[in-house]
């Protein structure tokens, strides 16, 4: 039966793509769907987005650990938004496909390059990593072993992307938004009556302080007000109405969201003790032991949407940017090809390090470190009209992404500092850069 119905979704998921493939006419259907999506398609593709496993269970596994303060996961996407909503004014006018271009405008080509370069490194340990949660979560739900998940999920989400691109995305988010929603409120509603027996730690604690809510802030929230996934949501929205109407929404679901995701994460607590989070997940031991079977099924199928859903974006995104290297420009008649080769290419790839390299994941993902500390604040500055010549801008991103990725791989307090301290730098660069060469 669960296997009908994994079946079942996942042709849903192709037939979507099929459809989206015979309305594609021109690359602005295939890069940004025509730039005539609606407020529920925008909103719902955002929060599919921001709704990965990582922040799904992530914020469970935080909850178990540090009590209340496991709601800071999504209460940082949440005010990430919050100041990406006056931005729009900055960016509703821009004709481009995607955060790059956007760089380029600014600061020149050589710097969009050097972003379409740097982002899909990142941005294929993303793919890899959900594609692991995919399998997983398959492995579970029918007979088929992790590897068999692994090949089953990633060719769908490939598939679907290669016809449709974002057109096939923005509609699939929406239905996959749908199963999200669904499985954690159904595994809320059936906890909640559960009393708390044990003392949770306030949202702020000594294992959580306010040092690690800033360095939260400047390396998760940043990534919501110009990060290059959430960006090419925005630009498929015909017009600035849409696009604000489409934060609002969203902030208003992760509030609720990062309350029950930690309530969860405490009733996890309250009933396992000494779980290693770092090999298990405390929500996935919850529908396993603790869900009625129709509640845990739901469930299921909710993460394994949210893999996907964050997979698709972030395959397309790592795709598009590379071909920007290689053709310099997406607006060419041949980009659309190359972005399908490319999909094809890290898709494989990603397959291959979540079956036979997973000793690089960790290399990858920790190269996601290098975005915030690069591109934020170059970005941030360039949308108020701050311009300054190609290198300074280059000697910053490098100078910022290395410091930032020192910080990641030292950890504990003193690289949280780091960390925060490639903020600072990047902007200073900059600064004295622009004072030099006026």
């Amino acid at each position: 039966m669960k296997e009908f119905i994994l079946m079942i979704y996942f042709v849903v998921v192709i037939l979507i793509g099929i459809n989206s493939f015979k309305k594609i006419k021109n690359n602005k259907d295939f890069f940004i769907a025509g730039k005539k999506a609606g407020v529920l398609q925008v909103s719902g593709s955002l929060l599919a987005s921001v709704l990965g496993s990582s922040a799904i269970i992530g914020s469970v596994n935080f909850a178990y650990l540090k009590g209340w303060a496991g709601s800071w996961l999504l209460l940082c996407a949440a005010f990430g938004m919050t100041l990406l909503y006056p931005l729009i004014n900055h960016i509703k006018d821009f004709k481009g496909f995607n955060l790059p271009e956007m760089l380029g405008e600014f600061y020149g080509n050589n710097v969009k390059q050097l972003a379409s370069l740097l982002i899909p490194v990142a941005w294929t340990g993303i793919v890899a990593s959900q594609i692991m949660g995919a399998a997983k979560i398959i492995s579970i739900l029918t007979t088929f072993n992790y590897t068999s998940g692994v090949i089953i999920s990633g060719v769908v989400f490939i598939v679907y992307t290669i016809l449709g691109g974002q057109l096939s995305i923005i509609k699939t988010d929406f239905v996959q938004l749908l199963f999200i929603i669904l499985g954690i409120v159904a595994t809320y509603i059936y906890i909640a009556p559960q009393p708390i027996n044990i003392n949770p730690l306030p949202l702020i604690n000594n294992t959580f302080t306010p040092t690690d809510i800033l360095v939260m802030v400047l390396s998760y929230s940043t990534t919501f007000v110009v990060g290059p996934d959430i960006y090419s949501r925005l630009f498929c929205a015909k017009d600035e109405k849409v696009m604000k109407k489409s934060i609002i929404i969203a902030v208003a679901v992760l509030l609720p969201l990062a309350y029950i995701l930690t309530r969860i994460g405490i009733y996890g607590q309250e009933i396992f003790s000494n779980v290693n989070i770092a090999n298990n997940s405390i929500l996935l031991l919850i529908a396993k032991n603790k869900l009625p079977n129709i509640i845990s099924i739901t469930l299921y199928f909710s993460l394994l949407s949210a893999v996907i859903s964050s997979a698709d974006t972030t395959l397309l995104t790592a795709a598009s940017l590379f071909t920007q290297v290689f053709t310099k420009d997406l607006h060419n008649k041949k980009s659309i090809f190359f972005t399908r080769i490319f999909i094809v290419i890290f898709g494989l790839f990603s397959l291959l390090v979540a079956i036979k390299m997973k000793y690089i994941l960790s290399t990858l993902l920790s190269a996601l470190a290098i975005y915030s500390g690069a591109f934020i604040i170059p970005t941030f500055i360039g949308l108020f009209g701050f311009r300054v010549k190609e290198k300074v801008v280059i000697i910053a991103i490098l100078s910022g992404g290395i410091i930032a990725l020192i910080g990641k791989k030292y950890g504990g307090d003193i690289g949280n500092y780091i960390s925060i301290s490639a903020f600072f730098i990047n902007a200073l660069i900059l600064y004295i850069g622009k004072k030099i060469t006026d």
